[in-house]
């Protein structure tokens, strides 16, 4: 009679778990088939990122090398096509180079452009806010302190990489438009600041002493900055070495 009733017992255990696999069978099914595609499509995706990166650095390397050439027409092809179809860190670089290409033809209006395309193009601070300083100083001639004051403000946050630069620059935008008070304000700030750089606190205590001799001049002008190099061979370092107010650079 055991036995009997172990055989029943087991066939209705087989029957309760054929029943669960007609009802959950589907379900389990394809909840592993989505974690396989899942699985596929992600390494496919992971392959391809791979591939368009190896692409977009290959492709930055020939218009580099074409520009340290002087194929200007094949570096400006290259970096162009890089700006529309590369990855974002590679159309950054291509934005920031053809800037700088523009700007030593002397087309600070359309390196201008180029810059801001490249800001608004990355999320990396560093790089985002150098473009857009470096957009100001392309196009300083012709920017009211108003413009000046409204591109740079909000490079001036405790957490920005170039907030002496920008501050330095809105002082120098200020005395040129004459407004002494605000260029003190701003000088005072960047020559007690502890972390400012060495070059940009001294010429603020300069730009500090040009105002109290009521000697500060009508215009001033700050140099660009030299064009970004190639990413392979080079180090942007925010507030080092940058040109600025009457001075070609830092000490």
């Amino acid at each position: 009679m055991v036995d009997i009733f172990e055989e029943v017992d087991e066939e209705l255990r087989r029957d309760k778990y054929q029943d669960l696999a007609r009802q959950y069978g589907p379900l389990v099914l394809g909840v592993a088939a989505a974690i396989i595609v899942g699985t596929a499509g992600y390494q496919g995706w992971q392959a391809w990122q791979t591939s368009t990166r190896e692409q977009s650095s290959d492709s930055y390397e020939v218009a580099i090398n074409a520009l340290e050439a002087d194929r200007s027409a094949q570096a400006v092809a290259g970096f162009d096509t890089l700006a529309e179809t590369g990855t974002a860190s590679y159309a950054t670089l291509a934005l920031l180079q053809r800037a700088a290409m523009a700007l030593e033809a002397g087309d600070n209006a359309t390196a201008a452009a180029f810059y801001e395309q490249a800001a608004s193009r990355t999320a990396e601070p560093l790089i985002r806010d150098l473009a857009s300083l470096k957009a100001v100083w392309a196009l300083w001639d012709t920017l009211s302190f108003s413009d000046v004051e409204i591109r740079l403000t909000p490079l001036t946050t405790a957490t920005s990489p170039y907030r002496h630069l920008a501050r330095e620059a809105i002082a120098v935008a200020a005395l040129r438009a004459g407004d002494r008070e605000r260029a003190q304000r701003e000088y005072q700030f960047l020559s007690t600041s502890f972390d400012a750089p060495q070059g940009v606190a001294r010429r603020a205590l300069e730009g500090l002493a040009l105002i109290a001799a009521d000697g500060a001049p009508a215009t001033t002008e700050i140099a660009a900055p030299a064009p970004v190099d190639d990413a392979a061979g080079s180090e942007i370092e925010p507030e080092t070495e940058q040109a600025s107010a009457g001075d070609s650079g830092d000490d």
